[in-house]
């Protein structure tokens, strides 16, 4: 329904006689309709309307500028390098330091997220991540610059992970793969179309402007936050709602959650399998997709005598397969839903079928490229090949996300640290060796050694579909979750 009822409003004008501020106040009873409009009773009592559809936008937004600003440096690595008078490969770190940024920054903001909120979180690493971007375009050396851009990376960092929570929060289960779906495309969409734009700024205009492009849309984004997002995380909303009535409220020990943050993740990577399996399968993936951002722009402009700008049109490819798989996401939904009802319930490995299809076009399109990328074949074989790949990486990320999540329950929420950190790591690592890679194997061997890589990782999907519960009955962290499951329904 687009409104409630006049009654369902009169009651919500009397929670404060008696009806109970849960029922109003957990964002999964936010109701959804074409208009989206909420009523919600947040502040001192006061009914305020909430639109569910822009916190998802905003959420979203959020997470695509910060993704954005990850890539948009490469097209500038040599015009960059040029500027401060330092080597292409020093130049690359800025994409280095960024993503390192990226894999440190959740480690502290989300056990804070848990005590302050996520939006306390999100309008102070917002505003200081728009800050860093300025400090990126003034910066007098590289040194700075690397500096600025590990803040950037380090600040904008909740805006990535904490924003995949904020879904979870006002969405239900079974309404989460479109939300989910649409946070994971902006999480990719944005570094595959940030090369095309920063290439055609370093190409006419400074390069400095790349960076004060992010500082436009970061600061059109926080200003839109503050004015229009609610806090989300329940259990923050339901503790302002006792200290404003005078509740006693027992405040969790900081130094506790950061010591589980920080150990946690890195004690489940190195003794869960599945965890590290299918983490290190999305580490690569993720690694290969940030190694194009500065092979694709090579390959093109030395093969082709392309300008930076039109070089950066050739991940257009990569971009359409994403975005196709982003609307296809509600079938995806159908799927697992069939499978939930095969499988007997909602076990993890319904979240897998479609990927041991879906898994091999990855290794298709590496391959496709690696072959047929350079004259004399006709350049738009190259960008086709980015069709697959990116028609494969949307539901990848989605699915072994989802599978974590369903899998570790109370732990997710550390599994899914240690894969972003892990992630992130590859991610940093890979551009560095792109030039060189490119360099002395060519590129038909450089991208086929790549799809050699996916390859072996493609079965993967198959193998927990068919022996995941195995697996999972030898796992603590899950045997853990299904006995605390077991106990809350008791």
């Amino acid at each position: 329904m687009c409104s409630q009822s006049k009654n369902d409003v009169e009651s919500n004008e009397h929670t404060s006689q008696g009806i109970k501020f849960a029922e109003y106040e957990n964002p999964q009873r936010w109701k959804a309709g074409k208009k989206c409009k909420f009523f919600v009773t947040l502040f001192w009592g006061k009914v305020e309307t909430v639109n569910l559809g822009m916190c998802t936008t905003i959420v979203v937004s959020m997470t695509a500028t910060v993704a954005f600003c990850s890539s948009i440096y490469t097209a500038a690595i040599e015009v960059i390098a040029d500027h401060y008078g330092c080597s292409r490969l020093v130049s690359t770190l800025g994409v280095t330091t960024f993503l390192l940024g990226i894999a440190t920054g959740p480690l502290l903001f989300a056990p804070l997220s848990e005590v302050w909120g996520r939006l306390t979180i999100f309008r102070i690493t917002l505003l200081l991540f728009v800050l860093s971007q300025i400090g990126c375009a003034l910066a007098p050396n590289i040194a700075a610059m690397l500096t600025f851009r590990f803040l950037a990376g380090f600040f904008g960092s909740p805006t990535v992970t904490n924003s995949g929570g904020s879904i979870t929060d006002i969405w239900p289960q079974w309404h989460r793969s479109v939300p989910l779906a649409l946070f994971t495309a902006a999480s990719f969409l944005g570094p595959v179309i940030a090369p095309t734009v920063g290439g055609f700024i370093s190409e006419y205009t400074l390069w400095q402007w790349n960076f004060w492009l992010i500082v436009i849309l970061s600061g059109a984004v926080y200003i839109a936050m503050v004015v229009y997002l609610p806090e989300t995380y329940y259990p923050k909303i339901l503790r302002d709602r006792a200290r404003r009535q005078g509740e006693m409220v027992e405040h969790k020990d900081i130094k506790t959650e950061l010591y589980v943050n920080l150990t946690r993740p890195w004690i489940m990577l190195l003794r869960e399998p599945i965890l590290f399996t299918l983490s290190l399968y999305m580490a690569l993936v993720y690694g290969i997709l940030y190694l194009d951002f500065t092979a694709y722009p090579i390959v093109y402009q030395q093969s082709r005598g392309w300008s930076a700008g039109i070089a950066g049109l050739s991940f257009l490819g990569i971009a359409i397969g994403m975005a196709i798989a982003t609307i296809g996401s509600p079938y995806i939904n159908r799927v697992h839903g069939h499978y939930v009802r095969k499988l007997g319930g909602p076990q993890p490995e319904a979240r897998l079928p479609h990927l041991i299809v879906l898994s091999w076009l990855m290794p298709l399109g590496l391959f496709w490229f690696a072959w047929t990328a350079v004259p004399p074949r006709h350049w738009i074989s190259g960008i086709l090949a980015g069709l697959p790949f990116g028609l494969g990486l949307v539901p990848l990320f989605l699915g072994i996300t989802s599978y974590l999540t369903d899998c570790y329950g109370q732990y997710a929420a550390s599994a899914l640290a240690a894969n972003a950190v892990l992630r992130s790591l590859f991610g940093a690592a890979f551009p560095l060796f792109a030039r060189q890679m490119y360099g002395e194997l060519g590129t038909p061997w450089a991208t086929s050694l790549l799809g050699f890589l996916t390859l072996i990782m493609a079965p993967l999907p198959w193998v927990f579909y068919r022996f995941g519960p195995r697996l999972r009955a030898m796992s603590k962290y899950h045997l853990q979750t299904m006995k605390a499951q077991e106990e809350a329904a008791e």
